[in-house]
């Protein structure tokens, strides 16, 4: 049994923010463009972010365009796509080119979204994500598609997150974003506190305790990297607001149709 992780600690002057954002600061919906953005969280984060000196980054599965879409206006730096592509502290953009296989595997799941119900290809360009939240029992079968499909790329990798694998080139994830991201200004010889819920942000967890960092699990305990722990995703969102110097205030429709 997973041990109950302690509360993270208050917030320092000299802290650089990595937060994921699906499971994290959004609940996740029955699709990725079904989620909820409540109108106080972009403001509150761009609050968290300029109190300190801007070392704010958002480390996601999403692309880095959706993360500017739903975060507007404020636009930190992020990692998109579990670090294939990044916008930096500079507002400098940069991508992992793909390997050849691509295209040929792109089909392949494209053909069995189509026949198997209540599964759903997203297509993030240089990364496939195969969903199945509208179907939990598909949980193996979906595994195994995902397996046999990557065989004859050994170039690519499997993420597997919550409800969903992923297929995308090996060596980008969150961990590696991060490192990069403490390599230069605004981050550079700061505190890195990486914040994540699933176990495509163990990576994120790893790293930051590596650098001496803090590292935050989002959601039930189990077994993790991370040293520190928050109950829920409402739990999230009233420490960084304190961690903010301001307090949570859910607007009261969110989640209403």
């Amino acid at each position: 049994m997973a041990n109950l992780l302690r509360p993270p600690p208050a917030a320092a002057p000299d802290w650089a923010w990595f937060l994921d954002v699906d499971g994290t600061l959004i609940e996740i919906a029955p699709t990725p463009s079904a989620i909820v953005m409540p109108e106080e969280l972009p403001p509150l984060l761009q609050r968290l972010h300029d109190q300190h000196g801007g070392a704010l980054a958002l480390v996601s599965g999403r692309r880095l365009d959706n993360l500017r879409q739903l975060m507007a206006p404020f636009d930190p730096p992020a990692a998109g796509l579990h670090g294939l592509e990044w916008r930096d502290g500079a507002g400098l953009v940069g991508r992992v080119e793909p390997p050849p296989g691509l295209e040929e595997m792109r089909r392949r799941l494209h053909r069995e979204a189509e026949q198997v119900t209540g599964l759903l290809l997203e297509d993030k360009g240089p990364a496939l994500a195969l969903h199945y939240r509208q179907a939990p029992d598909l949980a193996e079968y979906v595994l195994r598609t995902a397996e046999a499909v990557v065989r004859d790329h050994p170039a690519y990798g499997l993420v597997v997150g919550k409800m969903v694998v992923e297929i995308k080139p090996r060596g980008a994830d969150k961990g590696a974003a991060v490192a990069a991201f403490m390599r230069a200004p605004p981050f550079a010889g700061r505190v890195p506190v990486f914040v994540g819920d699933d176990v495509t942000d163990e990576d994120g967890f790893a790293t930051a305790n590596a650098m001496g960092g803090v590292s935050v699990l989002v959601g039930p305990p189990r077994d993790t990297a991370a040293r520190y722990g928050l109950p829920d995703i409402e739990a999230c969102r009233v420490w960084l607001a304190t961690s903010a110097g301001t307090h949570w205030i859910p607007h009261m429709g969110e989640g209403a149709d």
